[in-house]
């Protein structure tokens, strides 16, 4: 018998709708040791949700699972039912009568052979209470199908001075109780140097110090160490800062177990600050998506798919069923295979930033698709639009750069326009420090595949930092503006938007024009809800609100500092028309040597300074 997944409770109320329904009069036991759910007659409980539905399209596609059981724990009499959902159609496909009084029994409800597509939906359980009292105890689903393969799971998450949350993660992985059987290990690589082994009191937990090479370097330290030791079979990485069930875990043995084809797993991301929300559950690298779904190439884009969706609704569930041709999968959960390791190498010396994306489009390539965002496999983790650290955008832009040339993205004059378009907007914004980054990260990229080879990362990330706070004129201070109810979007005019690029919003204008005053500008993360940048023609200051961002940012005009960028983007672009086709032709003909082992062993060297 296997277990391949239980029927896993919530650990808080918070998230309960993520893993089961309850009645009115039905009451949930959080507890150390699991949850207990207490019911009355007539009470039902629904497994109808994200974490709990057996998403059979997946199964069917990906693995030779057909044979499943329900495997319960309950005290009482109950009405078992389960149902298949496909579309907006309801069926029930098992229904039966049970009664239990002896802890050490469960109640099992076979599920009929699955459905292939278009037949395949979403199979869920609902449990009526027939006798006074009852209570649910655990569940999980079970075969007895001989499985294809044996795996052994090398888990690697990369840490930089985040104690805490990496500690609760690896104690989640090492005290679930059903992973005890599994053969796994955990590595730790810590590029803070602030962790001690006497922190993991298991033997299956390594700790690794590593110099601060950014995530990719953390991830690449974890899986040469790995590899060392020659026994695992797949490899899952998973960032330091995640909020984890461990059951994602779990699943992940069951899918490769009894998988029919090599394939990654993308595990999704849930907003750790709505949790009901799915941020997203794999991406698109270079395209767009119109509102029909069509998808276009386009430069510099990346698309999160099934973004932002309210995984309460089960509606929204059965959307998930629809797979989507997924580019990559971030690093905070991504499972491969070694034979993957062994045919395209290792990532990229990225620092952070674009390494999962350039990984995933080298996997893609190799399986021809087949990196799966496996509907339930998730993490919770903190979105993006509340991260604005400023020195990413360094990492992000030249990396991606590097990305682009090595798969044939590039294109000079899209690379022009695109960057143009984002120096000239962060300086009419009076936004210096990131116009400064752009400049600094595109300068970078021209400097070819030896700039990563020679220049020392740690010392590097620290000039990039700053260069993030340079300009005296951007300042940020704990957000006390709370916006009225009345507080409406600033509409501007055509011939306002042309005057204020013009005068590069007020930068062209003499002093005597320009009031000391500021302008605050509304930027939330949906575009028709952001107030114009014109508000700050002919003002001295922008304050904005960014997101719910803990913090205003207050940008100060600052003539001098925009010359001076204006004229090393003029440099820049001189440069580039000299060195482009070339600089593109070696970023190709390096790829081979900076995913090897050989380059990797030398680049984790401590540096001689």
């Amino acid at each position: 018998m296997q277990v391949v997944n239980r029927l896993q409770l919530p650990q808080s109320i918070e998230v309960a709708d993520l893993y089961v329904k309850l009645g009115d009069s039905t009451s949930i036991k959080f507890d150390a040791e699991g949850s207990i759910i207490s019911l009355h007659q007539n009470d039902t409980i629904s497994f109808n949700t994200y974490f709990n539905s057996i998403y059979e399209t997946f199964y069917t596609k990906y693995t030779t699972l057909n044979e499943l059981v329900y495997q319960l724990k309950l005290i009482g009499t109950f009405e078992i039912i389960a149902y298949r959902e496909v579309g907006d159609k309801k069926q029930l496909i098992r229904t039966e009568r049970v009664e239990n009084q002896d802890l050490s029994n469960y109640v099992e409800l076979s599920l009929p052979q699955f459905n292939s597509a278009p037949d395949a939906g979403r199979i869920y359980l609902e449990i009526t209470c027939l006798s006074e009292q009852g209570s649910f105890i655990e569940g999980s689903l079970i075969t007895q199908q001989e499985q294809m393969r044996d795996v052994s799971l090398a888990i690697i998450t990369c840490t930089f001075k985040k104690e805490a949350y990496v500690k609760k993660t690896v104690d989640a992985i090492t005290k679930d109780s059903l992973l005890q059987s599994e053969k796994f290990k955990v590595f730790v690589i810590d590029n803070g140097k602030t962790l001690n082994q006497e922190v993991f009191d298991d033997s299956r937990v390594k700790l690794v110090t590593n110099r601060n090479v950014g995530g990719s370097g953390g991830f690449t330290k974890g899986l040469i160490e790995a590899l060392e030791e020659g026994v695992y079979t797949h490899f899952l990485f998973m960032d330091d800062d995640i909020e984890l069930d461990s059951e994602a875990i779990y699943r992940l043995f069951g899918l490769y177990k009894y998988g029919k084809q090599d394939f990654a797993i993308a595990g999704s991301m849930l907003d750790l600050h709505k949790k009901y929300s799915l941020y997203e559950a794999g991406a698109l690298y270079n395209k767009c998506k119109s509102d029909e779904g069509e998808i276009k190439d386009t430069n510099y884009a990346v698309v999160p798919l099934k973004h932002e969706v309210d995984i309460r609704d089960s509606s929204v569930l059965n959307s998930l069923l629809v797979e989507e041709d997924v580019d990559y999968g971030g690093f905070w959960f991504f499972a491969f295979s070694k034979e993957i390791v062994d045919e395209i190498g290792l990532p990229l010396p990225f620092f952070i930033k674009t390494d999962d994306m350039e990984y995933g489009l080298r996997i893609k390539q190799y399986l021809k698709n087949s990196i799966v965002a496996f509907p339930s496999i998730a993490v919770w983790h903190e979105p993006f639009y509340a991260k604005n650290p400023g020195w990413d955008a360094y990492y992000c832009l030249r990396n991606m750069m590097i990305t682009d040339a090595i798969y044939g993205y590039s294109k000079y004059w899209s690379a022009l326009k695109n960057l143009s378009g984002a120096v000239i907007y962060n300086l009419l914004i009076f936004n210096y420090n990131t116009a400064q980054i752009y400049i600094q990260a595109f300068n970078d990229f021209l400097e070819g595949p030896n700039f990563i080879k020679q220049k020392d990362s740690e010392i590097l990330h620290s000039e990039i930092c700053g260069y993030s706070k340079s300009h005296k004129t951007q300042t940020s201070v704990p957000s006390s503006v709370n916006l009225d109810k009345d507080y409406k979007i600033t509409k501007v005019s055509k011939a306002q938007k042309l005057l204020t690029l013009l005068t590069l919003n007020g930068h062209l204008l003499p002093n005597f024009m320009i009031r000391d005053e500021s302008a605050f500008i509304n930027y939330p993360r949906v575009e028709e809800d952001r107030d114009s940048i014109c508000k700050a023609f002919t003002k001295k200051r922008i304050i904005f609100k960014v997101n719910d961002m803990p913090v205003l940012y207050q940008n100060e005009l600052d003539n001098q500092a925009a010359f001076s960028i204006l004229s090393a983007w003029i440099k820049s672009i001189i440069k580039s028309s000299l060195r482009w086709s070339n600089i593109n032709k070696q970023w190709q003909q390096a790829k081979g040597e900076l995913t090897s082992l050989k380059f990797w062993q030398q680049y984790l060297e401590p540096r001689q300074s």
